[in-house]
């Protein structure tokens, strides 16, 4: 879950706390990776950068993800990706799997994220497992990933239909997928040794 603002040191952030900030704002604000920055309904929230555990599993997938993807399609951490259709909304999933041509430094648009997966974390679950979804969801985005670090690693595996994310999956040790791309995941190789 976010940092309330009241716990953020004021001297400490790139940004004025009493403001709301437009997408263009928040992609010109001075790179940070003390916290992870996002942008919800134009106020910036800020989490702390995740822990080893969430990082190796992040890692792990992605290289995973990475010797599976057909050339044109690369998978990459922490994308900044604009979500907006009316209010200024910029999320940060763990990783996303996009057109290799399509991505830039900046907020991306949810139209060029194939892939959005989000990496449990004791603060984040209710954002990820909820809200995120819907905002994934209404942005376009297609395909989500919600991965549980905790041993044993699991995943749950989301498609869009009618406008909204339907559980299509909840996998164990081993799933394989179609969209965007054909792909099997080792999950129980995630977790470290």
């Amino acid at each position: 879950m976010p940092f309330p603002h009241h716990h953020v040191n004021p001297t400490l952030v790139p940004y004025d706390l009493r403001r709301r900030y437009s997408v263009e704002e928040f992609a010109r604000l001075p790179e940070d990776n003390t916290y992870r920055y996002e942008l919800q309904d134009g106020v910036i929230t800020v989490s702390p950068r995740p822990s080893n555990l969430r990082m190796k599993v992040l890692l792990r997938l992605g290289t995973e993800i990475d010797r599976q993807l057909p050339s044109g399609l690369d998978v990459l951490p922490e994308v900044e990706v604009d979500l907006r259709p009316a209010w200024p909304k910029v999320r940060v999933p763990d990783l996303v799997v996009m057109r290799s041509d399509l991505a830039r430094r900046g907020p991306n648009p949810a139209s060029n994220v194939l892939l959005a997966i989000e990496i449990l974390s004791p603060g984040n679950r209710e954002s990820d497992m909820l809200d995120k979804q819907v905002e994934y969801a209404d942005a376009g985005i297609e395909n989500l990933w919600i991965v549980d670090p905790r041993p044993h690693v699991t995943a749950t595996v989301y498609m869009v239909c009618c406008g909204d994310f339907e559980e299509d999956q909840r996998c164990k040790h081993t799933f394989e997928v179609e969209r965007p791309c054909p792909l099997t995941i080792d999950l129980d190789a995630l977790l470290p040794d």
